[in-house]
């Protein structure tokens, strides 16, 4: 499955809008996602107001997406199995955006990205809060965490599906492991945008630098490549994915995967969130190597190696002890044998 889950909203003309999902239709994917960002307090005015696009104003965009459109009307619409089916404000609102994507053969869902400050304002993002109505009226539900706290929060107990970072600036958190080993468990992705190192040179450089610090950090596992793009020409092909996922530290088996398998299981993760069953386990994660080692085991090893370390060096102890004590013994006899020598002569 092929999907640009990163298509921001806000501040985008309709024109430029339709001028990107025409070119991510004509590039071949199968999936599009709208991102509506919200910061501070969540309120009405963060609903999911989203209208997806026709066939006619996606043909009218592009020539190249007139063609995509015409090989897919005779081929099977995309699989939609897997697919999150987020709770609408407005019950014709959403017959309506399942009709209109049904129609042009792409599926166009809708995205909440959260920027949240500190603690208290991420935990609006609790699946049982005041605010659960609203977030169910997305398909998918992302966060950008501005300190370690957030961060250590949204890995480990939040109800998101992808954590997104400011990899284009300058970072100042820093991956721990804990946290990233619990956003793997929880199946949990973490997004690299690549459109804002296409703007500026700064940007870029500082783009690949924290996407490989991210790769180290996860080893590879639940990446997921979005593109924030503001206009068509930003819009990257899966190929130029996969070769750009390369330089960022990635294996070519998971450049693909990054490419073709992590959106399928982000929506997968979003479907059981919306289903109420939790933060599913699902995504592109592969078992541990054989030099993995989780932070229990190693505190296990530790621990089990300093009581063996105390049991050694308690045995030598007594050995020496022992060799003391038949050594005194000894020479107590021999001092005793040659005072009875002495007396008998």
């Amino acid at each position: 499955m092929l999907a640009d889950l990163n298509l921001p909203m806000d501040e985008v003309e309709p024109a430029l809008h339709r001028e990107r999902v025409a070119a991510l239709l004509a590039a071949g994917y199968d999936a599009v996602a709208v991102v509506h960002t919200a910061a501070g307090r969540l309120s009405e005015a963060d609903r999911c107001k989203f209208q997806p696009l026709g066939s006619s104003e996606l043909a009218a965009a592009r020539p190249e997406a007139r063609s995509a459109l015409d090989l897919r009307a005779g081929a099977s619409a995309p699989a939609t199995a897997t697919l999150p089916s987020a709770t609408a404000a407005n019950s014709s609102n959403s017959s309506n955006s399942n009709s209109t994507s049904s129609s042009c053969h792409l599926q166009q869902l809708t995205r909440l990205h959260f920027v949240a400050a500190d603690v208290v304002q991420a935990a609006q993002l609790s699946a049982s809060g005041a605010n659960a109505d609203l977030l169910r009226g997305y398909h998918l539900v992302s966060i950008t965490p501005k300190n370690e706290r957030v961060l250590h929060m949204a890995c480990t107990s939040l109800d998101v599906d992808v954590v997104c970072l400011e990899l284009s600036s300058r970072m100042n958190l820093k991956l721990r492991p804990p946290a990233v080993k619990a956003a793997l468990r929880r199946g949990i992705h973490f997004e690299i945008c690549y459109a804002p190192g296409l703007r500026e040179v700064t940007a870029r450089r500082n783009l690949f630098c924290n996407a490989q610090s991210l790769v180290r950090a996860t080893r590879g596992r639940n990446i997921l490549l979005g593109s924030s793009a503001r206009t068509g020409w930003e819009v990257r092909s899966p190929v130029e994915l996969v070769h750009m996922a390369a330089l960022f530290g990635l294996t070519r088996q998971q450049a693909q995967d990054a490419v073709r398998l992590a959106p399928r299981a982000v929506l997968a993760h979003a479907a059981a969130r919306l289903a109420g069953r939790g933060a599913a386990a699902v995504g592109t994660a592969a078992p541990a190597a054989e030099g993995d080692v989780e932070v229990g085991d190693a505190e296990a090893a530790a621990d089990e190696m300093a009581e063996g370390g105390r049991q050694q060096g308690q045995t030598q102890a007594g050995r020496a002890r022992g060799v003391s004590v038949a050594a005194g013994a000894g020479a107590a006899a021999a001092a005793a044998a040659r005072k009875r020598a002495a007396i008998g002569s």
